[in-house]
């Protein structure tokens, strides 16, 4: 799924769902990212992360990746589905 800069990825395993996001820092000084990515499965399944990616350097791409949710928390959803709570830029001033 694609939202402006950002990119996430939600890979189902037998644990969780595997979740990536990586953002493009189109800004021309250092940026701090505070992403919070929801998945759910559409009835009822939901677990949620916030990702912090520090520091990302000009014309450069901040990654990471967390397992979110669990299977205590019912089947793992095969076809997760992705929501963007929260996309905030922190751009360093000069």
């Amino acid at each position: 799924m694609e939202y402006g800069d950002l990119v996430v990825r939600a890979t189902p395993e037998s644990i969780g769902v595997r979740t990536e996001i990586e953002v493009a820092n189109t800004y021309e000084r250092d940026a701090t990212y505070s992403v919070q990515i929801s998945i759910a499965d559409g009835e009822g399944w939901t677990a949620y992360n916030r990702f912090w990616l520090q520091d990302v350097p000009p014309g450069k791409t901040g990654r990471d990746d967390a397992m979110i949710g669990s299977k205590d928390m019912g089947p793992v959803p095969q076809i997760p589905k992705i929501y963007v709570d929260e996309f905030t830029p922190v751009v360093d001033r000069e």
